[in-house]
């Protein structure tokens, strides 16, 4: 029991494998296996070489046969001492050697004991005949048996291989699959082996209600961010989510920590929230678990951009906004709400609301050109627009926002006089200047009206170089 005990652990630290070709494949023509466990006072290690196609008895503690020139080689070093098992073909007759140093010992009795406690576990722990075993495995002991035989076995390579065959080779039935996710993902520490797992049978869960539950909560057990993001990214596109299994897999996103991989994900199943308000509730919930503002502001511009949105996805898109620091971020958010005419009557307050959280001069004015240039300026979008700029503390700013103005075709004539009136807001006389200078190039100074805003406006500039020259260009107007 002591010498089991201590080949069981052995197999638990296999360090390399060097196979030329799939361990599942009975017929490979060579594989060896090498296996080591070190530790400050010991050395153990088993190497296992084949050749041809090998068969052994139903509980593998021997080999019934191998092909012509086949042969199987177990050797092994414990507590400094060398073992080895040679089973060969010849002419039709198999030998079975057994040596101990270099010396060869009667394979009878003591090759025999050796062979009838080692070879159950290499087997299970190389490959060796897996396809047969696993057939025979579950034909006889069902699922249960499966899963006893993938708990006894060392490598997460080779688990993950058994349960690939099983659920490739086998009709499972709901009961069967249902204990296999419950039970097989804690036998199984290799992140990305699961993910193999996952990714390649999810179509055998998904279908089903129960199932599709248990699949998604299975998935906890995966701990890399990365490949859980592959698997279910494999799981969205390999598979049509129903509603249920969409608010699953939108659920198994708080699994991940990466914004990265979350937004990807969430950028993703937007597809799917173009014909389903529930669906897209769920996404747009989502958004608020991203921290990273880069990231969340990609989402929400490819839902604008998709145009996935009623009036009140659109409140809600801005409410989500608003927990955005970025100014950039912000910014961009809006100018695409702007571009895809997602400002109306209903959210307009809102929006500026939105818009009173950008710091940056720039960036607010740019948004304020934006509105101009995708909005016709009726009386409502003109007040909206005096109103906002009086955020706007930067003269520079203020006045490319009124010259842009200014230059607005459709502007009327009580417009144009309230925005001569509004530019005393601008403190650079310098910059006053250069509006007012355009306003006088620009509009119709034969209406008196206009003519006298100009002037009363001009009166604000303290700078006499500036006045004078905006007064000159007046009063050369009405000679003329």
């Amino acid at each position: 029991m002591k010498t089991l005990l201590k080949i069981t652990s052995l197999f638990a630290l296999i360090l390399t494998f060097s196979i030329s070709q799939s361990v599942a494949n009975p017929t490979v023509k060579d594989k060896d296996l090498t296996s080591s466990m070190r530790s400050s006072w010991n050395a153990e290690n088993i190497k296992v070489s084949t050749h041809g196609k090998i068969k052994f008895n139903d509980n593998y503690t021997d080999v019934i046969s191998i092909s012509d020139d086949g042969y199987l080689k177990i050797s092994m070093v414990s507590f400094g001492m060398k073992r080895k098992l040679y089973f060969r073909s010849n002419n039709n007759k198999l030998d079975r050697l057994y040596f101990e140093g270099n010396k060869q010992i009667d394979f009878e009795p003591k090759g025999r004991e050796w062979m009838v406690e080692v070879l159950p576990h290499v087997v299970r722990n190389s490959g060796l005949d897996l396809e047969n075993r696993i057939n025979k495995i579950y034909q006889k002991g069902g699922i249960e048996a499966f899963l006893s035989e993938l708990r006894e076995t060392d490598s997460d390579y080779f688990k993950s291989q058994m349960v690939n065959y099983l659920l490739n080779n086998n009709q499972l039935d709901k009961k069967e699959k249902q204990e296999l996710l419950e039970k097989f993902p804690a036998y199984i520490d290799s992140d990305y082996e699961l993910s193999q797992i996952f990714k390649n049978h999810s179509d055998a869960f998904i279908d089903d209600s129960l199932l599709s539950k248990e699949f998604f909560n299975s998935l906890h057990k995966v701990s890399s961010d990365y490949e859980l993001s592959q698997i279910l990214n494999a799981v969205f596109k390999n598979n049509k989510l129903n509603e249920t299994s969409f608010e699953l897999f939108i659920s198994a996103l708080n699994n991940i920590d990466s914004d990265f991989e979350k937004s990807n994900l969430i950028k993703l199943a937007i597809s799917e929230g173009k014909n389903s308000n529930f669906k897209l509730d769920l996404i747009l919930n989502k958004i608020n678990d991203i921290d990273s503002d880069y990231e969340k502001g990609i989402i929400i511009k490819t839902v604008i951009n998709e145009k996935l949105f009623d009036l009140d996805n659109i409140d809600k898109i801005i409410e989500i906004s608003k927990g955005i620091s970025s100014d950039y971020e912000n910014t961009q958010i809006m100018k695409n709400m702007i571009e895809h005419e997602m400002i109306t009557p209903q959210n307009k307050e809102k929006f500026k609301e939105m818009m009173d959280d950008i710091s940056s001069d720039y960036s607010y004015k740019e948004i304020l050109m934006d509105f101009m240039k995708y909005d016709k300026l009726g009386d409502e979008g003109f007040d909206f627009l005096m109103e906002a700029s009086e955020k706007i503390s930067s003269s520079y700013e203020l006045s490319q926002l009124y010259k842009m103005m200014l230059n607005k075709e459709d502007l009327t004539t009580k417009q144009q006089i309230e925005l001569i009136e509004k530019s005393s807001n601008i403190s650079s006389d310098y910059e006053h200047a250069s509006f007012l200078m355009e306003a006088v190039e620009k509009l119709d100074l034969d209406n008196e009206k206009i003519q006298d805003a100009l002037i009363k406006s001009t009166q604000e500039i303290n700078s006499e170089y500036d006045y004078g020259r905006i007064m000159k260009a007046i009063y050369s107007h009405k000679q003329n």
